[in-house]
């Protein structure tokens, strides 16, 4: 079989693309692609990162009756709690990390604050209580190297204690007084 010679010397046949549309060719031409989204160069598009934990939060408002907060509950670096008669209980254990710094600025007429933090967390309590006490607890049967996790405690009750007391995931049956700590089944 023999393919057919072509002439080294002719030139070839030109091609001209279409022209594109604008204001003087309109509707003629190839149509204007635009793309939607950026491309990604190869990689996939990467998710959203999670949301930052909010500087400030609204206040917790109690008035007549306990305020309660435990599991992984939506806690703000700085939260504000307003309680008028009851008892106000935090449990932060699952929700402050190690290296990070959360503040509580508690205001409590009638009623105790019971705060549960993890292992190894600094506590600082400022504030005080008219007809009452402050304490910070820790287990001495557990001693523990200090994680980075810091909470600030600023409370400001008239009649009531204010508790902040270290404790484990796992607390067994806690003391009297703590056992809000243990998730009802």
């Amino acid at each position: 079989m023999t393919q057919p010679q072509s002439d080294p010397h002719a030139t070839p046949e030109r091609w001209d693309a279409p022209p594109l549309p604008g204001p003087q060719t309109p509707g003629s031409g190839l149509p204007e692609v635009v793309p939607s989204q950026p491309p990604t160069l190869g990689r996939p598009a990467a998710s959203a990162p999670p949301p930052a934990r909010l500087d400030r939060s609204d206040p917790i408002i109690g008035f007549m009756g306990d305020i309660v907060r435990t599991g992984r509950w939506p806690a703000a670096r700085r939260t504000t709690v307003y309680q008028f008669m009851g008892d106000l209980k935090l449990d932060l254990r699952e929700v402050i990390v190690p290296g990070e710094t959360l503040e509580v600025e508690a205001w409590s007429f009638m009623g105790d604050v019971r705060i549960a933090v993890p292992p190894g967390t600094d506590v600082v309590v400022n504030g005080g209580t008219l007809l009452g006490d402050v304490r910070t607890e820790t287990d001495p049967r557990e001693p523990t190297s200090r994680s980075g996790a810091r909470l600030v405690v600023t409370n400001y009750s008239f009649m009531g204690d204010v508790r902040v007391r270290e404790m484990g995931p796992d607390v067994g049956k806690p003391p009297r007084g703590w056992r809000w700590v243990v998730p009802k089944r």
